[in-house]
C-alpha cells in the first residue's frame, strides 16, 4: 500500500502526524495488537480481524513491514511456515494501544466501549493495560495460566498466556507453566466479560464458556485486581 499525500507532503512536520502516517489506518493497531503476544500467520491474522478483507490485511501487513513496525519471519524446523512478527520498535506500540485503551474508557460516559467481543491476544493486552505488572507486590505468590481461544474463530489455534504474581510485581505474558495455583480454560470473550466487565464467573462457568481448575480463591484474587483497577478508570 502507497500512501499518496502523507501530512508531511500537506506541510505538517508533526512527529504525531508522522505516526499517523504509520500506523492512522483502520487496522494498522489491530494487526499490532494481534502480534504482540508472538508471530502469526497471516490466515490466523486474517480469522482475528473480524471485517478485514485479504487484500486490506496483505496491503496493511507489505506497508508495516516497509515501515519497520513488523517483519517477516517463518515458524517451525521443518516444515517452514511464513509468519509475521514486530520488530522491537513494533513491539512499543504496546504503549500506544495502552493509552488509547485509558482514553476511551475514561470517556466511555460520553461513547461506550462496546463489549461484542475480544480475541485473546486483545483481552491480555487490556489487562496488561489495566495493570502495569511493576505496581502490584505481593507477599502471597501467585501463578496462574489460560488457555484462550476466540469462539468466532475456530480454525484459529488456541493462545497460552500465564501470570507470575510474587513480590516482585505482576507479570503477565505468552507462556505457559509448569506448575499454576489456578488454570482457565474457554473463550476470550467470554473471560473479557468476567475479568474486565464484571460478569459472574458462574455464569460463564455454566454456560460452559470457561473451565476452571485449581485454588478458586487464588482466581478471585485475580479478578479483584482488575475490578479495582476498572473501577479506578470509572468503567
Amino acid at each position: 500500500m502507497t500512501l499518496n499525500l502523507s501530512y508531511g507532503d500537506l506541510g505538517d512536520a508533526c512527529a504525531a502526524a508522522h505516526a499517523l502516517d504509520l500506523i492512522g489506518d483502520r487496522w494498522s493497531l489491530i494487526v499490532v495488537r494481534e502480534l504482540m503476544f508472538g508471530p502469526r500467520t497471516a490466515p490466523d491474522l486474517r480469522s482475528s480481524l473480524i471485517g478485514a478483507s485479504t487484500e486490506e490485511l496483505n496491503d496493511r501487513l507489505q506497508f508495516l513491514e516497509r515501515a519497520g513496525v513488523v517483519v517477516e519471519t517463518e515458524l517451525g524446523y521443518l516444515t517452514k511456515t511464513t509468519a509475521y512478527a514486530l520488530t522491537d520498535w513494533g513491539r512499543e506500540l504496546e504503549k500506544v494501544l495502552s493509552v488509547l485503551s485509558l482514553w476511551a474508557l475514561e470517556g466511555s460516559a460520553h461513547f461506550p466501549v462496546p463489549s461484542t467481543g475480544m480475541t485473546p491476544s486483545g483481552v491480555m493486552v487490556a489487562m496488561r493495560t489495566m495493570v502495569p505488572p511493576q505496581s502490584l507486590p505481593t507477599q502471597t505468590p501467585l501463578r496462574a495460566t489460560w488457555r484462550l481461544t476466540d469462539a468466532r474463530c475456530p480454525d484459529v489455534e488456541p493462545l497460552q498466556f500465564r501470570l507470575d504474581w510474587n513480590e516482585y510485581g505482576f507479570d503477565l505474558d505468552v507462556g505457559e507453566l509448569a506448575r499454576a495455583d489456578i488454570s482457565v480454560t474457554g473463550d476470550s470473550t467470554a473471560w473479557a466479560g468476567v475479568a474486565l466487565l464484571g460478569q459472574p464467573l458462574a455464569d460463564a462457568l455454566e454456560k460452559g464458556d470457561l473451565r476452571v481448575e485449581g485454588d478458586r480463591a487464588a482466581l478471585g484474587r485475580v479478578l479483584l485486581v482488575f475490578s479495582d483497577a476498572m473501577a479506578a478508570v470509572g468503567a
